[in-house]
């Protein structure tokens, strides 16, 4: 057996063996404890085998042994000679599950094992990059850690492990339970981090971490800060990733509170596609914390500006005047210019948006580049210049108007901008904007639904509150209505229309609905205009990625009432006592 092949090996009869082996292969920890027997017994071992076998069946008090039964042990001679003729054996006593054990040592696991260690000698591209990487880690292991490793499995205790760290630092053990342990931890951040998450500007939302995040749950003590651990996982993106290092216990959770704690909370384990929750955990799960070069905080600031500047002048311009402005929520038009922008990098040529009034002024203004003379024109209830040369009004009031633009972006290709007008009655635009993007790609011959593509604004109150919603979300996938994804956008401002958000839904957030339909959610601090341009990339490439919807929870505050003319301190005083 020692000479065989690895291929021999899997092939004769050693299926079980494997079985054993993949059994185990998800728990690292267990690696570790083969390689310990491995390198401390491996010749002890096979010397005893063939010593055994040889000296019983040599052995004086054995007598003389027929032709084909010298390989059997003396139990089993001694009852193959009390046994008549004929006779077959009894059938051996049930084992009890307690008493069970895996000897991964013995046999075909021991062979395939040394045959991957020999092929990684020779050429570490031979062999799968899950065992490179372990054989790596191995072969900078001391052997004093190894031999205690060995000696642990002896005496039946759990198997300390040993891993090197990339600094040479003293070798911490990490246990099997503390393997698992650590790995539902990092389950619980994934599931449940955004109940930890900043996300309220204004600090209304007092929410009670859920005890799963707690570390003191899974066993984990101050002393365990500073210990190494490893918990790469076949398969797996981001912190569970097999290519990961080893890191501090400490890092870890750093790592995962900077991930999934900060400003942005994510929702999408809810989502039944391993590839797609890879793709997601691979861009949250970072090995250092996501930051922005210098220029592109610049550019931020300035969108930032315009927006807060154009709201500015309206409310000192126009006091009187009903427009429904963005303050509270002035991050979303560097959120959408980044989004655009990065539309324009991944191939679309054409956006289609529908919203409601809440923003839209601003919106158009800075985002759409609809010109400024128009709109203030239409704030003095004017008339304007057409193209045949006379005057014409609107037909409805501003904040209920769209028009159309070809914008440049910073990548050089130029996209199609098209806000879709709207009436009073806020979700009506939903079906409009699909309709028209649809039609738009089939002349376009778009089939991928790549090229064209659309973004729906929402208010918090009307995307829990209104059925046309939930109506659009569950055609989404259909093959002969689907349009390869919408990016949904809930401006909320955490009152709807003047109800406090606890008192108009029973889910946790107002795109509980999302959910049901497998659609990621992302929410986001509204006050950190970093965060917001990163989450409104983020969503880009997922829609052009997989083709499917993803919602977009901006999480802010009005500033004024739900016009500018009412006094908001009459139905939210608590939140008109408490925003800055």
């Amino acid at each position: 057996k020692r000479t065989s092949t690895i291929s021999g090996t899997a092939q004769n009869g050693t299926d079980l063996g494997c079985a054993r082996l993949w059994q185990h292969y998800h728990f690292k920890a267990l690696l570790q404890v083969r390689a310990a027997m491995l390198s401390q017994v491996r010749s002890v071992a096979r010397a005893s085998r063939t010593l055994s076998r040889f000296s019983s069946a040599l052995s004086p008090s054995s007598g003389t042994l027929p032709v084909g039964t010298w390989a059997l042990s003396p139990l089993s001679r001694a009852y193959k000679a009390s046994s008549p003729a004929g006779a077959s054996p009894p059938p051996p006593p049930p084992t009890p599950l307690a008493k069970m054990s895996d000897s991964f040592i013995d046999g075909t696991s021991a062979a395939y094992l040394e045959e991957l260690e020999r092929q990684f000698e020779k050429d570490p591209s031979a062999v799968p990059r899950s065992w490179a990487s372990y054989l790596n880690a191995l072969g900078s292991t001391s052997p004093d850690a190894l031999s205690e490793g060995f000696v642990n499995y002896q005496k039946g205790q759990a198997p300390a492990l040993a891993y090197p760290s990339a600094a040479g630092a003293a070798l911490s053990h990490q246990t099997i339970q503390e393997s698992m342990r650590l790995m539902l931890l990092v389950r619980a951040y994934q599931v449940n981090g955004h109940l930890k998450s900043k996300l309220d500007p204004i600090g209304l939302d007092n929410r009670e971490i859920p005890i799963e995040l707690d570390p003191a749950l899974y066993g984990f003590t101050e002393a365990d800060l500073d210990r190494e651990f490893f918990i790469g996982t076949w398969r797996m993106k981001g912190f569970l990733s097999e290519d990961r290092p080893v890191r501090k216990l400490r890092d870890i959770l750093q790592r995962l509170e900077e991930s999934y704690c900060g400003s942005i909370g994510y929702e999408y384990m809810h989502v039944p596609h391993r590839d797609r929750c890879n793709w997601m955990r691979e861009r949250i799960e970072t090995a250092e914390k996501r930051t922005y070069s210098k220029k592109r905080k610049t550019r931020i600031l300035d969108r930032l500006a315009w927006s807060t500047m154009f709201e500015n002048f309206l409310s000192t311009k126009y006091t009187a005047a009903k427009r429904f402005g963005l303050e509270g929520g002035e991050s979303l038009i560097p959120g959408m210019k980044a989004m655009i922008d990065k539309a324009a990098e991944l191939g679309v040529e054409s956006v289609v948006i529908g919203m409601p009034h809440r923003g839209r002024l601003n919106v158009l203004g800075n985002v759409v580049r609809k010109p400024l003379s128009h709109i203030f024109s239409e704030f003095q209830g004017g008339v304007r210049p057409n193209k045949d040369g006379g005057y014409t009004g609107s037909g409805d009031v501003k904040y209920h108007l769209g028009t159309s633009y070809d914008r440049p972006t910073h990548s050089g290709k130029p996209i199609h901008l098209s806000l879709v007008a709207n009436p009073s009655h806020l979700e009506a635009v939903n079906t409009v904007v699909l309709g028209k993007v649809r039609a738009k790609q089939f002349y376009l011959g778009d089939d991928n639904r790549e090229k064209v593509m659309p973004i729906i604004l929402h208010g918090d109150g009307s995307f829990a509150g209104q059925g046309i919603v939930m109506e659009t979300l569950d055609m989404s996938g259909l093959p002969d209505y689907s349009v390869g994804g919408t990016i949904h956008i809930v401006v909320n401002n955490q009152v709807a229309f003047t109800t406090d958000s606890k008192t108009t839904r029973s889910t946790e957030y107002c795109t509980g609905v999302a959910k049901g339909m497998d659609i990621p959610v992302f929410h986001v601090n509204g006050d950190d205009a970093e965060a917001v341009t990163h989450v409104f990339e983020l969503a880009m490439e997922w829609r052009q990625a997989w083709k499917c919807d993803v919602v977009i929870d901006l999480v802010c505050y009005r500033k004024h009432g739900h016009n500018e003319i009412d006094e908001p301190s009459f139905t939210q005083p608590v939140m008109y006592v408490r925003h800055p």
